[in-house]
């Protein structure tokens, strides 16, 4: 029997018939954790959960379609389990089933083990296991590990981990990765650096081309970005990247907006 029979034949086992309610969110750990980790059906996962009065129902489809060999449900169920928002949160059985679908090749999987080692959310914090995780699912193809990469060698926050390093650069190279393949979020990182300088000589023209590209894919810090370097030099591009700015709803771009109405 192969492994990811192995797997599906322990999960009618594993997975509870029916899940607990919610807990009563506690404010701090709701914010610090709010949003953690992907599920692999986003959009439509999303919206039903929000959407249901009773999750039970959502539970058990999403039950029968991991028992039945889902890897992308198996994945979102960790990913519930693991953020505790619409059932109550349980980190040990949200990691297991995580690394049961990323053994199987899920890189959302991947990245929400990543997510739940840098929390430190049912584990021992680690910035290793962080990376390693987040280097697996860029490998299978999830663009945004490659911001998280940059973010874990540069946020000062990690450095407080003795096996640990900041590097700007090693985080500059996971930004560049990224922009080159074509994640929004990597685009701006790259894109502002270059603008102001902060990797080196600063290079206008290179850090204008990846801010709009950005800003076209809807990054709205890129597209103030954009607005402000503009403002005073350029007034066409100037009102463009404002009004892309104030569509993404920049609340920088509606006080330059109502200043250039006056």
């Amino acid at each position: 029997m192969s492994a990811a029979n192995n797997i599906h034949s322990l999960l009618a086992y594993l997975l509870p018939r029916q899940v607990i309610g919610p807990s009563v969110p506690d404010c701090a750990r709701q914010r610090r954790f709010a949003g953690v980790g992907t599920p692999s059906q986003k959009a439509l996962l999303v919206t039903r959960l929000d959407q249901a009065s009773d999750v039970q129902a959502i539970y058990a489809d999403l039950r029968r379609q991991a028992v039945n060999g889902s890897v992308a449900a198996l994945n979102d169920l960790g990913w519930i389990w693991l953020n505790g928002k619409y059932w109550q949160a349980d980190t040990a059985l949200a990691g297991r089933l995580l690394r049961m679908a990323a053994v199987q090749g899920s890189a959302a999987a991947w990245f929400n083990l990543g997510q739940q080692h840098y929390f430190g959310k049912g584990v021992e914090r680690s910035y290793r296991w962080a990376e390693h995780c987040y280097r697996q699912a860029f490998e299978r193809g999830m663009l945004s590990a490659a911001a998280a990469l940059g973010d874990l060698y540069e946020e000062e926050v990690c450095d407080g981990e003795l096996d640990w390093r900041l590097d700007p650069l090693k985080a500059y190279t996971w930004f560049e990765r990224g922009a080159a393949c074509g994640d929004a979020r990597c685009r701006f990182e790259v894109g502002y650096r270059l603008l102001h300088g902060l990797c080196g000589t600063a290079d206008s023209k290179a850090g204008l081309y990846w801010l709009e590209l950005a800003a076209a894919d809807g990054v709205v810090q890129a597209a103030e970005e954009l607005a402000v370097h503009f403002a005073g030099c350029d007034a066409e591009r100037y009102l463009h990247w404002r009004d892309r700015a104030l569509q993404l709803g920049s609340a920088l771009a509606a006080t330059l907006n109502r200043d250039d109405q006056r």
